[in-house]
């Protein structure tokens, strides 16, 4: 992994005009991960897909994350600070290309891959969750089997989707991160699901925005051009920037 140039960064920003979370986890990934192809990318389990935006958020933005939350009790703000070590998972058998977990109750023999970016894209435009849900199972589910016998995927009931949800939960952890919040005006708990991709790329519009105004400033100033002013290294720019101000 290498650490995009302002330059570029900005580039990819300007590529996600009100993008969906996995495309911009890819649009992140594609900026810095020269060593995996586009389709490449696309396919890895979204547990490897996290690890990696956690570890271009540490080279972009430093380890320590500050995150804000609306209580669901009473609608209190309540702000949280962590480390992306804390949001590391060991992810066991993560290099496997398919699972297998026997229901204890249902007895069927179920093989399935872990979801990846492909699937979140294709899942974008259906309106209910229990349309999702299902399409989701019928792409990741890769068969199922009762006595040897073959079952449809469609056919799956219920309790049995849950027990394959919680067989892909587990293993593949990084891909469903909960934080453990507690408002301190209520002392309500809860557990809200930290997605990665969309955080990074909600700082990401927040730098980039900055970043313009500091370019605007110093092109006014010094009839600079953006490349010119985004090459120079951060300490330098501020330097010229506090000129601009005295």
């Amino acid at each position: 992994m290498r650490t995009p140039t302002p330059a570029q960064l900005l580039q990819v920003w300007e590529r996600g005009s009100d993008p969906s979370a996995a495309t911009c986890g890819l649009l992140l990934l594609g900026s810095s991960c020269d060593e995996y192809p586009a389709e490449m990318l696309a396919a890895l389990p979204l547990g490897r897909r996290d690890a990696l935006l956690l570890q271009l958020r540490e080279r972009l933005f430093g380890d320590e994350i500050c995150a804000v939350a609306n209580c669901p009790q009473c609608a209190a703000i309540v702000e949280a600070t962590f480390c992306c070590d804390d949001l590391r998972q060991t992810s066991p058998g993560i290099a496997a290309a398919a699972f297998e977990h026997v229901s204890p109750a249902d007895g069927a023999r179920v093989q399935f891959r872990l979801p990846d970016s492909n699937d979140l894209l294709a899942l974008e435009h259906i309106d209910h969750a229990d349309d999702a849900r299902q399409l989701l199972f019928e792409r990741c589910v890769l068969a199922v089997s009762d006595a040897g016998a073959k079952r449809d995927v469609r056919s799956l009931s219920p309790p049995l989707q849950t027990e394959i949800a919680q067989a892909m939960a587990q293993a593949d952890p990084q891909a469903d991160l909960q934080l453990a919040f507690r408002c301190p005006d209520c002392g309500h708990d809860w557990q809200p699901t930290f997605d990665i991709a969309r955080f990074l790329w909600q700082e990401l519009h927040a730098w980039a925005l900055h970043m313009l105004r500091e370019v605007d400033t110093l092109a006014c100033a010094y009839h600079w051009s953006e490349d010119d002013i985004l090459s120079l290294s951060p300490r330098r720019r501020q330097a010229y920037l506090e000129l601009c101000a005295s």
